[in-house]
């Protein structure tokens, strides 16, 4: 199937000028449409969804948080956390560099999936040691949720709260941009210069995190609204 790169009539060409039809420069501003202020302004666009990503998280002030996630002061979530528990009790691990230069290296993880490597940043923490815990843009770059999610529930307080919430290119994002042709275009030609393709964006799906959690978690909770997907639990007391 031809790119609508391929497309680009001449008289396009004398209008914008022939660097149109340079890939570098077509590869440039693609990542410079897909990346830059991409997650900031999703986020800011999606209140209805942070507000329930706080909410379930339980916070107050004085209580500790660890936070794993892409841009994550950009997106303004480190500032709303410390509106809630205070400037010393957000631990904040940002994954945004490392997630992009996976996907223009094309390296894959131990389970084959784009951009996706262990997470280790619980490691240097003790067990019990926050109040909460939040994956915020940083649900996918994880390569198993398995072995994740007891390291995070690890460092968790016993009764305390965990919540993973992603922008994601899940298996419907196509079949909506498909539904119209004009969407389908604009995704087909950002995808073809961007620097890997659209289906090979990692997805750990809300059913495999109930998978990946089964019986390290109560109180499991998931929603799903435009494209962007919450899961959360909680941490038992002991028995």
């Amino acid at each position: 199937m031809a790119s609508p790169w391929e497309s680009i009539p001449e008289y396009d060409v004398r209008r914008l000028g022939p660097e149109i039809l340079e890939r570098r420069e077509q590869e440039r501003w693609c990542r410079a449409v897909f990346m830059a202020g991409s997650l900031p302004f999703m986020w800011r666009e999606s209140s209805v969804v942070r507000d329930l990503v706080y909410d379930r998280l339980e916070l107050a002030p004085g209580h500790s948080v660890l936070v794993i996630g892409e841009g994550v002061e950009a997106c303004g979530f480190g500032r709303d956390l410390r509106a809630l528990v205070g400037t010393e009790g957000v631990h904040v691990v940002d994954i945004i560099d490392e997630a992009r230069d996976r996907y223009l290296a094309g390296q894959r993880g131990s389970g084959g999936q784009l951009a996706t490597w262990h997470y280790d940043y619980a490691d240097r923490f003790d067990d019990d040691a926050f109040d909460a815990v939040a994956v915020l843009q940083g649900v996918q770059h994880a390569e198993d949720w398995s072995a994740t999610g007891k390291d995070l529930v690890r460092v968790l307080k016993p009764g305390r709260s965990l919540v993973l919430a992603e922008i994601a290119f899940g298996p419907r994002f196509l079949l909506r941009a498909q539904a119209d042709v004009h969407l389908y275009y604009l995704v087909r030609k950002l995808f073809d210069r961007v620097g890997w393709d659209v289906h090979d964006f990692p997805y750990h799906g809300l059913d495999d995190l109930r998978s990946a959690f089964g019986g390290t978690l109560a109180d499991v909770g998931t929603f799903e609204w435009r494209g962007i997907e919450v899961f959360w639990g909680r941490k038992p007391l002991p028995a």
